[in-house]
C-alpha cells in the first residue's frame, strides 16, 4: 500500500482549517528570533508546487493545497457512491484493517509510531478511501476458501519474506570526511553520533539515513540491483551494532553502514496471508466485471456540486471540470465507434 505524502499533511491541515481563525496566530516553529505562525505556514504549503504527472518530458506540477482539495473532493464523491450502494465500510471494518496494516508494514509502523509522519487518524482515513473502493468494485464478488486455498499453493515462493537488516546509512563525498570519520570511530565513538556530528555540517558532504536492506535476492537486473547484491554479502556476516568498510557506490560516493537489527527469512503462513489473496482475487474478478470505478468517478464528480471559495482554486476547478468533460465525451465517442455496427445504433 502507498501512502502519500505532503498532500496527505496538507489535506489534515486544511480540514483543521475551518472554524478555528483563534489557531491564525499560533507558533508552529522558531527560526532564531523569527516566530513561524501556523498561518504563515498554511499560506506557504498551499501555494507549494508539487508534482502531478509527467508529460512531453516534462514534469507537471500544481499548488499542494490545490491538489489537497482535489484529493477531498475525490474522496467526498466515493464515499456518496459507496453509501448510495450501500457498500460505505463500517469503523470496525477501517480500524481491522488498520491494525493489520501496523502489524504487517513494518515501514508504516514506524513512519507512525517513530518518524511520527503521520498519526494513525492519517491512517484511517487514507484507508477508508482505499477500502470504499475496494468495496465498490467488488460488489456482489464472492470467493471460496478453496480459491484461496489454491492461489497461495501455487504462489508459495511469492509469500516467502526475505532476511532484512535494519541498518544506519552515511553516504560521504568528501574524502577527507572519511578519513575524520574513520579516525573518530577507532577512538570508539558511537556510529550514530559520529555521523550526525558530520551530516549537520552542509561542507562536509556527508547524508545520513536509516533503511531496510534485503539480504536475499533475487534483486532488481540494474546498477541499483548490483548494488544491493553487493551489500547484501557484506551485510551478511555483521552483527547487530557491527559497522561495515566504506563501500563505493559511485565514482563519488562511499557508503558505511552501521547494523541496528537483523530480522530472519521466513515463509508466511496460509493464515497469515489468506485475507490479503482473498482480496487480491475479488479485486481480480471484480475488475473482470469491465465497471469502469475511474469513469464512474469522474462523472459523479461532474454531478457534484462542489462551491469553491478560494478564488484562484475556483477558477482552476472550474477548469478542470471543463476538461474532464470534453474527456469523457471523447471515451463515449470511442466505445461508440469500438462497438458493432447493428449495436451501435440499437443504442
Amino acid at each position: 500500500m502507498k501512502f502519500i505524502g505532503w498532500t496527505a499533511l496538507v489535506a489534515v491541515a486544511l480540514m483543521g482549517l475551518n472554524g478555528c481563525g483563534g489557531g491564525q496566530g499560533q507558533a508552529i516553529a522558531k527560526i532564531g528570533d523569527k516566530t513561524v505562525t501556523q498561518q504563515e505556514y498554511l499560506q506557504r504549503t498551499e501555494k507549494m508546487l508539487t508534482p502531478v504527472g509527467f508529460a512531453n518530458n516534462q514534469l507537471s506540477t500544481r499548488p499542494a493545497g490545490y491538489e489537497a482539495l482535489l484529493q477531498m473532493v475525490r474522496e467526498q464523491v466515493l464515499l456518496d457512491m459507496a453509501q448510495k450502494e450501500g457498500v460505505a465500510p463500517t469503523e470496525q471494518q477501517v480500524e481491522e484493517r488498520v491494525q493489520r496494516l501496523m502489524k504487517e508494514d513494518a515501514n508504516l509502523k514506524r513512519m507512525v509510531t517513530e518518524q511520527k509522519i503521520l498519526t494513525l487518524d492519517d491512517v484511517r482515513r487514507q484507508v477508508r478511501a482505499q477500502l470504499i473502493q475496494f468495496n465498490l468494485l467488488t460488489k456482489g464478488v464472492t470467493v471460496t476458501e478453496q480459491e484461496v486455498k489454491n492461489f497461495y499453493e501455487q504462489n508459495k515462493r511469492s509469500f516467502y519474506r526475505p532476511a532484512t537488516a535494519l541498518v544506519q546509512v552515511l553516504i560521504v563525498t568528501n574524502r577527507e570526511t572519511r578519513a575524520k570519520i574513520d579516525e573518530d570511530l577507532r577512538k570508539g565513538l558511537n556510529f550514530r553520533s559520529v555521523a550526525q556530528k558530520y551530516s549537520q555540517n552542509p561542507a562536509a558532504g556527508v547524508q545520513l539515513g536509516e533503511s531496510e536492506v534485503p539480504l536475499e535476492g533475487p534483486f532488481p537486473n540494474n546498477p541499483q540491483g548490483a548494488f544491493l547484491a553487493r551489500l547484501a554479502e557484506i551485510l551478511k556476516p555483521l552483527k547487530p551494532g557491527e559497522t561495515s568498510n566504506w563501500i563505493q557506490a559511485d565514482p563519488n560516493s562511499f557508503v558505511r553502514v552501521n547494523v541496528v537489527s537483523k530480522t530472519a527469512g521466513r515463509q508466511l503462513p496460509y493464515e497469515e496471508v489468506k485475507d490479503r489473496i482473498r482480496e487480491g482475487l475479488m479485486l481480480q474478478k471484480g475488475q473482470q466485471t469491465n465497471r469502469d470505478l475511474n469513469e464512474e468517478i469522474a462523472r459523479r464528480m461532474l454531478e457534484t456540486k462542489v462551491d469553491i471559495f478560494h478564488p484562484q482554486w475556483k477558477e482552476q476547478y472550474q477548469k478542470d471540470m471543463e476538461e474532464l468533460r470534453k474527456a469523457l465525451e471523447e471515451l463515449q465517442k470511442q466505445k461508440q465507434a469500438a462497438q458493432p455496427s447493428g449495436q451501435a445504433q440499437s443504442r
